[in-house]
């Protein structure tokens, strides 16, 4: 994720720079790049949550509101916008106004802004360093659009592009461990961990545990007892209250009554935006030790693997 644009551009720590260091920036011609915009203080809100959408959902960057106006310059052949001269100052209140008006206009919200604010009479400047999203689409509700940062502009993205973006989005990872222990004759203690292996927070965790080929479950939860065509089955569910981050993992403890054969535990597990997923194990009481484990992906069936441990004596 790249970030510290204001270190990078002013070549002192962030909280180290000072409104001379941007007058003494702009006293030399500046040109905008794919990763800093300038805008004077003459700037519509809308039009900031449009750059900051784009540099969002592009690589990030530095927008600067109090800028010099924008002029041509001719370089040879070409013609080139710099921005150079006094400051224009803008008239928005202070960085908490506009993290409050940005956290209401950019959706989804974002994350790890930092404003650096210059209050004068004459006005305000505001640095506005802005991180490569971790979560991107973000998009402009004032007019429903998302923006790139493409060619030293926020330009209007492709659907195909937005798509892109959408499956870039970092989720959380769950996953399950499972914990054996004997405890005496035919009796098992099993913990089953729910955990999320990712930064990311994973929110509304909700799971499922079915337990196959066993005589009875004991536990504090819950257990409903079927009968369907895999066979007889003890089943849990419940939803975690709690934000699940990567050094929480919930445990389900269950004392499990077996017939000294082979069974099954599987685990399902979900999030507000992680989809169905799930986790098998196969425990051996008589060797202590779990011989088959496999997950969605493995592309092992469940199907197969009851068939297989209802026909071991």
């Amino acid at each position: 994720m790249n970030s510290n644009y204001i270190e990078k551009i002013f070549r002192k720590k962030r909280d180290e720079v000072i409104l001379d260091d941007v007058k003494d920036y702009f006293s030399t011609p500046q040109e905008e790049s794919s990763v800093v915009e300038f805008k004077s203080g003459e700037v519509e809100i809308n039009d900031v949550f449009k750059e900051i959408a784009a540099f969002l959902n592009t690589e990030g960057g530095l927008l600067i509101i109090g800028a010099p106006r924008e002029t041509k310059h001719t370089i040879g052949k070409n013609v080139v916008k710099v921005c150079q001269g006094e400051l224009i100052y803008s008239n928005f209140k202070n960085k908490d106004w506009l993290y409050q008006k940005i956290a209401s206009n950019i959706v989804p919200t974002p994350t790890d802004l930092k404003i650096e604010e210059f209050l004068t009479e004459r006005g305000n400047v505001f640095l506005i360093d802005i991180p490569q999203s971790l979560n991107p689409p973000h998009q402009c509700s004032s007019d429903g659009k998302y923006y790139l940062r493409l060619e030293r502009d926020a330009k209007p993205a492709p659907h195909g592009i937005v798509q892109a973006l959408f499956n870039k989005r970092r989720v959380p990872s769950l996953n399950a461990d499972i914990k054996v222990s004997d405890i005496k004759s035919h009796v098992d203690a099993v913990t089953i961990t729910i955990k999320n292996e990712s930064s990311i927070p994973a929110e509304k965790v909700s799971y499922i545990i079915e337990v196959y080929n066993v005589q009875n479950i004991y536990s504090d939860r819950k257990i409903l007892v079927f009968d369907d065509p895999l066979g007889k089955k003890f089943s849990l569910s419940d939803q975690i209250p709690q934000v699940l981050v990567q050094v929480i993992g919930v445990p389900i403890k269950l004392d499990i009554q077996h017939f000294n054969r082979d069974y099954l535990i599987f685990v399902a597990f979900w999030c507000r935006d992680v989809d169905f997923d799930f986790k098998f194990f196969t425990y051996r009481p008589s060797e202590k030790k779990i011989v088959t484990e496999a997950t969605l992906k493995d592309g092992m069936l469940l199907t197969e693997e009851l068939d297989r441990i209802q026909g071991v004596e």
